[in-house]
């Protein structure tokens, strides 16, 4: 596993389009951050943190789903899948290596283009609070590890990058740009006492969204979600989230790596 988490970690810095990604982020966060040097201190949820919130939001997963999918579908693509089933390596051990080096690696060119955006931002004068940036930094980073860990599943179901690339922006789609739709069509079909409950437990199905809904809980704007959210909105706001979210992200992860191995081992038998 270290030696595959090696490779794809050095895989990953070397290619072009890691240093492309920096430069990208650099400059949609620095123009976020510059946007608000004439205005009070980002310190709550604003209209102006909403909206930084959800272009990090609509970028980061669709950027991990296809780096994800592409890590596999590469080598299922070139035959070098075929050469490594030759070895005895179990397959927990290939794609938990390949989450941990792709992780590292993405991690690592966000964090930097981060930190300087931020030293951008500040000598350009925006006035940006400790909580604030950290919330966010920690809400990009979950995005990254979730979406990473949906785009080696998409991976290990795909049989080129082509395909890898369809079922990569289909997901991002249905995750990102209508699962509220999605959600509202399918509870319209459901009694009325149980739409409350369900629309809770829907927020479990979807990484992204749930970030979303802690992110503006931790920024003290819970209030927007009105009441149906109310005990949710209170627990979220005790010490026990970040148990629960620890959880879920073990959870999550195991299953989308139960699908995953399940499906690497029937492709070494063919």
């Amino acid at each position: 596993m270290r030696d595959i988490w090696k490779a794809e970690w050095r895989l990953t810095i070397r290619q072009r389009s890691s240093y492309t990604f920096v430069f990208l982020w650099i400059f949609v966060l620095s123009l976020l951050f510059l946007l608000e040097r004439n205005n009070p201190a980002l310190t709550g949820y604003t209209n102006m943190t909403g909206t930084i919130a959800n272009i990090v939001l609509y970028i980061v997963p669709l950027f991990m789903l296809v780096a994800g999918s592409f890590s596999i579908a590469n080598e299922m693509e070139n035959g070098q899948w075929s050469l490594l089933c030759t070895y005895p390596f179990p397959t927990i051990a290939y794609w938990v290596g390949k989450l941990c080096g792709q992780l590292t690696a993405q991690s690592a060119i966000f964090s930097l283009s981060f930190s300087l955006s931020l030293l951008v931002g500040t000598l350009l004068g925006s006035s940006l609070s400790l909580k604030w940036v950290l919330i966010l930094y920690i809400f990009s980073i979950s995005l990254i590890w979730f979406f990473l860990v949906i785009g080696l599943t998409i991976g290990s179901f795909s049989e080129t990058r082509w395909q890898a690339l369809i079922l990569s922006v289909g997901v991002w789609f249905f995750l990102i740009m209508i699962w509220p739709t999605a959600v509202i069509s399918v509870l319209s079909f459901v009694p009325y006492p149980m739409i409350a409950p369900l629309l809770k437990a829907s927020l479990f199905c979807n990484p992204a969204e749930l970030l979303r809904i802690v992110f503006v809980v931790q920024l003290d704007g819970g209030a927007v979600f009105g009441q149906s959210y109310d005990e949710l909105i209170s627990f979220m706001q005790t010490k026990a989230l970040w148990v629960l979210f620890v959880g879920y992200m073990f959870i999550f992860s195991s299953i989308m790596l139960a699908f995953s191995v399940w499906k690497l081992e029937r492709k070494k038998r063919q």
